[in-house]
């Protein structure tokens, strides 16, 4: 049903053409402009970074979203993530992509809290974060700048156990990083 693939190249464009629909641009903390050589070269460049990984979700085979983490930390066992649905005849699997994800960063990465960054206006994200456990962090919470205005980002935390207590953990999907080209690599759980 669900299933991920790394993130390639070839994808730019799909993934750019997903960057600018209202409903996911509008949530993401960064701008971004019709330029796919930019999101090519993102892409490139990704491989080689020591703290984030990404890749394409895929619902019965099909390309749909994507997700990310970021700013992983192997000593202080923390990672930042994000992911959005580009699909709209895939929405409905919003709340299921998290927890697959949990259970990588828990089981393979090695974390002990999750990281999560939402605009203060994403409210239905907000609500999905408390209902897998997420407590809120308000002395991360900070604003961005956005179109040239002021945002306000609320910053919030799950931690392992409290993830480990919510029945989620049954979800078993493979997070491939074949293509991730970094020294840290050893710090995953195989």
């Amino acid at each position: 049903m669900i299933s991920f693939r790394e993130l390639d190249v070839d994808d730019a464009e799909k993934l750019l053409n997903w960057r600018l629909k209202d409903r996911v641009t509008k949530f993401m903390n960064t701008d971004v402009t019709h330029d796919i050589d930019a999101q090519r070269h993102w892409i490139e460049g990704n491989f080689s970074r020591q703290n984030y990984y990404n890749w394409i979700i895929q619902y019965h085979g099909r390309d749909v979203g994507f997700i990310n983490f970021a700013d992983w930390d192997i000593e202080k066992k923390t990672t930042s993530w994000g992911f959005y649905i580009g699909e709209e005849s895939a929405l409905g699997i919003g709340g299921i992509v998290p927890s697959c994800f949990y259970k990588f960063a828990f089981d393979v990465l090695c974390v002990e809290s999750v990281n999560a960054e939402i605009l203060y206006d994403n409210i239905n994200v907000i609500k999905l974060h408390e209902i897998h456990g997420y407590k809120f962090n308000p002395s991360r919470d900070h604003v961005i700048k956005k179109n040239d205005n002021e945002v306000l980002v609320i910053c919030m935390t799950l931690q392992k156990a409290i993830f480990a207590c919510k029945g989620y953990r049954k979800l078993d999907v493979d997070f491939p990083v074949e293509n991730w080209n970094v020294q840290r690599k050893s710090g995953l759980h195989e």
